[in-house]
């Protein structure tokens, strides 16, 4: 896989279990057989917990609509590729034009995509096809004051309410291999003494290794 940028951050969306599993990037009916839908991005979803190793704090987050409007992504080039290698291109939406089409619903960001006649697209639509592909994903950038930090019942919660860039949308063989979010970005709201606990400075050091900041939206 090509290298991502540590100032990159990826969410993973499992769509893996139960109800949740209808989102997940499936075919429909088309002229060409090969039109791949489902949803890159979800909103008002609450996170797995995350670790924000610069301050060793565990804190959720969610992302809200206004993060994202029709007119930001037109003025974005998004790649959608597979286990986000650009090496594995799909499809391509440059300015709101090309290949990859999508719209935004209540539920979040929703995609459509012909898999292209290539060894990348036919071995995406056969394991589409199988069902062994069940995650959706999408790199991006915060903007600047682009998310607000806070306490709230008891829980440190990140909201994003604004993005700086996302650069590709990608369709994951295995979202749960991603497992946990590390960060050097400091979470901002008021420290209360809390200890974030061994198990998840444990799972942070198993991440340590990857060079994006990962995480992963467990949808219930």
């Amino acid at each position: 896989m090509n290298e991502i940028s540590t100032n990159c951050e990826i969410r993973v969306f499992d769509f893996s279990t139960g109800e949740n599993r209808a989102l997940a990037p499936h075919l429909v009916e088309s002229e060409s057989g090969r039109t791949v839908v489902g949803y890159a991005i979800v909103f008002n979803q609450e996170s797995r917990v995350l670790y924000d190793r610069a301050k060793r704090r565990e804190f959720i987050e969610r992302i809200e609509p206004r993060a994202v409007t029709e007119e930001f992504l037109n003025r974005q080039d998004i790649k959608f590729l597979f286990n986000h290698d650009k090496n594995l291109l799909l499809a391509r939406s440059t300015f709101g034009g090309g290949t990859l089409k999508f719209e935004i619903d209540d539920y979040g960001v929703k995609f459509s995509v012909d898999l292209p006649n290539t060894t990348a697209g036919n071995d995406a639509l056969e394991l589409i096809r199988r069902g062994d592909v069940f995650g959706c994903s999408f790199a991006f950038q915060y903007a600047k004051d682009g998310y607000v930090d806070e306490r709230r019942d008891g829980r440190n919660i990140r909201t994003i309410i604004k993005f700086e860039s996302i650069s590709d949308f990608s369709i994951v063989v295995d979202p749960a291999y991603w497992g946990t979010f590390v960060t050097t970005r400091g979470f901002e709201a008021p420290e209360d003494g809390e200890d974030p606990g061994k198990d998840a400075e444990a799972s942070a050091e198993a991440c340590r290794r990857i060079d994006a900041e990962i995480k992963i939206v467990s949808l219930l």
